[in-house]
């Protein structure tokens, strides 16, 4: 009889020592990894709609040279405001500011705002 309660206090004393580990901290490297991948892909974005842009101004040009002035007008300003947009895009995700914020944040400084708040699960995981 004491031989059983004596193994039943040493499975329980087992399974609630497991149940109250702290859960091990994410290293550095995840949230930089996340860093990493959000550049990544805020740029590839940037690239991708300035192309469609400098397309859309391509388009213009030719409207306007097949005499459709209205056509070129309203596709010039909407093409210029879009890689616009996607320039200043470029410029605020450009790799000398990857490499600031992540050697930063390796050094112990926080995230900056707009990066911690960008942050989402799918830059946490490797790209497919």
């Amino acid at each position: 009889m004491l031989l059983r309660c004596l193994l039943f206090c040493l499975c329980l004393n087992t399974h609630l020592a497991q149940a109250q580990e702290a859960p091990a901290p994410r290293p550095v490297r995840d949230s930089a990894y996340a860093v990493h991948n959000l550049f990544r892909d805020r740029r590839q974005r940037a690239l991708k709609g300035g192309s469609l842009g400098l397309a859309g101004l391509a388009g213009a040009g030719l409207a306007a040279a097949y005499k459709q002035p209205g056509l070129s007008g309203g596709l010039l300003l909407l093409c210029i405001g879009t890689t616009a947009l996607d320039l200043r895009q470029l410029s605020r995700y450009s790799e000398s500011r990857e490499t600031l914020v992540a050697t930063r944040y390796e050094q112990g400084w926080p995230l900056p705002p707009d990066v911690r708040r960008r942050l989402k699960a799918k830059y946490f995981h490797a790209f497919k």
